[in-house]
């Protein structure tokens, strides 16, 4: 009888607090985002991301944008608030922010000050050696390289 309950003592553990619990989950999920941050974009992400500055007709960018967003979304990565690259156009131009949540492009000059978080990008846009960055609502910046790689 005595060796029964101290089984069921044993087997019976104190749940984890809420507050506990719920840090152990949103650890978890944070580490499964940032290994998706870390696999590589697919050819044709790459290319359509590479194709939105230079698609001149309004209708086809929007389309463009609209799959580079449910792309996105479908890759489970985080919030991406946007994504930074040099810009193509030229002169004055010499990089250029594309805003997911409104499919907007902006351009910029070199003077030209960017918005919060995209600054820590606009360096590396300035490489060759990546195709774009891409900004997280939680602050990481992820140059990715011309094959798709990411340099994280």
């Amino acid at each position: 009888m005595q060796q029964s309950r101290q089984r069921r003592r044993l087997v019976q553990q104190e749940p984890l607090p809420a507050v506990q619990a719920n840090a152990v989950t949103q650890s978890a999920a944070d580490s499964l985002v940032m290994r998706k941050r870390k696999v590589r974009r697919s050819a044709d992400l790459v290319r359509a991301i590479t194709q939105v500055d230079v698609t001149t007709d309004p209708a086809a960018q929007r389309e463009l944008m609209e799959w580079i967003e449910g792309a996105y979304a479908e890759r489970g990565s985080g919030v991406l608030i946007g994504l930074f690259s040099h810009c193509y156009l030229g002169h004055p131009y010499v990089d250029h922010q594309l805003d997911l949540s409104g499919r907007i492009i902006t351009h910029f000059t070199a003077s030209d000050t960017v918005p919060p978080g995209f600054d820590l990008a606009r360096p590396l846009a300035r490489s060759t050696a990546y195709a774009f960055i891409e900004v997280y609502g939680d602050g990481q910046v992820v140059p990715v390289r011309n094959d798709g790689t990411s340099a994280i």
